[in-house]
Formats: structure tokens, C-alpha cells, sequence
């Protein structure tokens, strides 16, 4: 399974949930996580990859950078890996 197979699968899940699940794209910041999860005032920073293969540096570091302002940023590499968003964005 590729990148952008697990990618549309997981916005669909989102959705489905009832949440948001938008690109991320910022111009001028490499390394931002691909997608951003929202739902009842929950916010989830999602890195996707194909499975077996981590983020990159620059990645990783944006990831703490966002970690260390208290939000949840995950990486999914997996269909598998998208229960751990809907439980993030399902959390009390």
C-alpha cells in the first residue's frame, strides 16, 4: 500500500467521524505534517508515509517544534495507523 492510498483512506475516516481532514501546506516551511485533523475542539498533526518508511529529519523536527506546543502530531504508515488519530480526535 502507497502513501497516498493510506492518505485518502485516513480522510475518509476522519470525515466519516464527523471531523476535518485538510492538506497542510505551508509555504516557506518545509518538513509541516501532511494533513490536519480536527474535530471537537481537538486538533491531530498527521505525517503519512508508506509503510516501513519514517519521516525526515526536517520532518521529525517540525513534528517536536509541534509536540512541544502541546498538540498531538503522528505519523501513520499504515491503514492500521489511523485508529490512533480517531482515538486521539475521540479523546475525553
Amino acid at each position: 500500500m502507497n502513501e497516498r492510498t493510506i492518505e485518502a483512506k485516513l480522510k475518509n475516516a476522519v470525515e466519516t467521524s464527523g471531523g476535518l481532514c485538510w492538506k497542510l501546506v505551508c509555504p516557506g516551511i518545509t518538513g509541516v505534517p501532511d494533513r490536519i485533523c480536527l474535530m471537537r475542539n481537538r486538533v491531530v498533526f498527521v505525517e503519512l508515509k508508506a509503510p516501513d518508511k519514517k519521516p525526515r529529519p526536517i520532518q521529525q523536527h517540525r513534528m517536536n517544534q509541534l509536540r512541544e506546543q502541546g498538540f498531538t502530531a503522528l505519523v501513520v504508515d499504515s491503514v492500521d495507523g489511523i485508529q490512533e488519530v480517531l482515538d486521539a480526535l475521540h479523546a475525553a
